[in-house]
């Protein structure tokens, strides 16, 4: 079910808008990348092969807003849509190939005659051939099939004729599970391209729609979130491809958010916001001594915590992206927690008129994945 809820939420924001759009674009571009070696895995140091090569190719459905709408002109007239992503690497024996599945914006940044230059947003699934498994126990980098999909870059589009635009770019991607399902090290990739784009209408039409006048204003959110996520001990009196040598426990953690923002202009929003939360592994412990397990459950007020975050959060129509930077206020630890303070990222859509659906990956380190909080919520309105 979780599967299917992720390919909702990122297909979501254009389903609703595609259909009432004139102008759209197909696009090929193929990758070629360098892979950061961030574990004895990745390094070769298990193997004797270093993950060093990532080669890849990619296909678009483009639909070019045409200004029809008030916010397609706000955005400079954005493209946006859905891919399919191929990758292949120089190790086929313990990693295989990736497929991702993903949506994407692309926001121009500035314009000189034929050339564009956008900003290039990817967000989506990705299915790793071969991760992690008593039979491969080398690859510590992925640890599930399924994982997330995450781009960003830059693009110089040139454009040929009125139909025909090649480009020049460089991107920088990652690949990882959030820390459902261990090991999550991740696949992080350096990229440059080359894109061929095709337009099915012969010159673009921009409609003079008014903008509305903006009028700041403030909003409060309120949601419930749920998380699940995975650790594992090993312990080493067992053999690598002895099952026993691996314990696996999954922990959960919900709570309730408020954020309030101060709208700033139709795209920008900055706030404040409270978490009262529930962590499974908080005061628990969960580790390998003397090549014993040692488990904990501790009392259900300890497992409870509160903190507090300074927001930012960026607007396009029904679909928003946000940036959190938080710390944990009231909290019981253990020697094998996660740092006070943390970070969170992800992306919220309006289902209908003020109620949205969120998903957001909360890390520490700005590197290091805790757990993926999905989220139903409301938004107040306020002046």
């Amino acid at each position: 079910m979780r599967r299917y809820l992720i390919v909702f939420l990122i297909f979501l924001p254009f389903i609703n808008e595609s259909y009432s759009q004139t102008s759209q674009a197909i696009e090929l571009n193929a990758q070629y990348g360098k892979v950061f070696q961030i574990n004895k895995y990745l390094d070769g140091t298990k193997t004797g092969k270093p993950v060093e090569i990532a080669k890849s190719l990619s296909a678009r459905y483009i639909i070019h807003t045409d200004g029809s709408k008030d916010w397609h002109q706000m955005y400079n007239y954005i493209d946006y849509g859905f891919g399919l992503y191929f990758a292949t690497y120089n190790e086929p024996i313990h990693l295989g190939n990736s497929l991702a599945l993903y949506s994407f914006i692309y926001s121009p940044i500035a314009r000189w005659g034929r050339f564009t230059l956008k900003n290039d947003l990817v967000i989506g699934l990705s299915f790793v051939q071969k991760h992690w498994s008593l039979d491969n126990f080398q690859n510590t980098a992925i640890g599930s099939t399924l994982n997330c999909f995450v781009q960003e870059g830059f693009l110089l589009d040139y454009k040929l004729s009125e139909r025909v635009l090649i480009g020049l770019g460089i991107n920088f991607s990652h690949i990882s599970n959030g820390a459902t399902k261990q090991p999550n090290t991740g696949i992080n990739t350096l990229s440059s391209q080359i894109n061929l784009r095709y337009n099915f209408y012969d010159k673009e039409v921009k409609y003079n729609v008014d903008t509305p006048d903006f009028k700041k204003s403030n909003d409060l959110l309120l949601s419930l979130f749920g998380a699940v996520y995975n650790d594992r001990v090993e312990l080493d009196n067992y053999a690598f491809n002895d099952s026993r040598r691996y314990v696996e426990r999954d922990f959960y953690a919900f709570g309730l958010t408020a954020t309030a923002y101060k709208n700033f202009s139709f795209k920008n929003n900055f706030g404040l916001g409270f978490t009262l939360g529930y962590d499974d592994y908080a005061d628990n412990y969960f580790m390998s001594q003397k090549d014993k397990l040692i488990s904990t459950t501790a009392p259900f007020l300890n497992r409870l915590n509160l903190n507090c975050f300074a927001s930012y959060e960026y607007k396009i129509n029904c679909f928003s992206a946000f940036a959190d930077l938080g710390y944990y206020l009231i909290r019981k630890t253990n020697p094998q927690s996660s740092p006070n303070f943390f970070q969170r990222v992800g992306m919220r859509y309006r289902i209908v008129d003020n109620v949205f659906a969120s998903v957001a990956i909360r890390a520490t380190a700005f590197s290091i994945a805790h757990y993926i909080e999905w989220s139903l919520g409301y938004r107040f309105k306020t002046k």
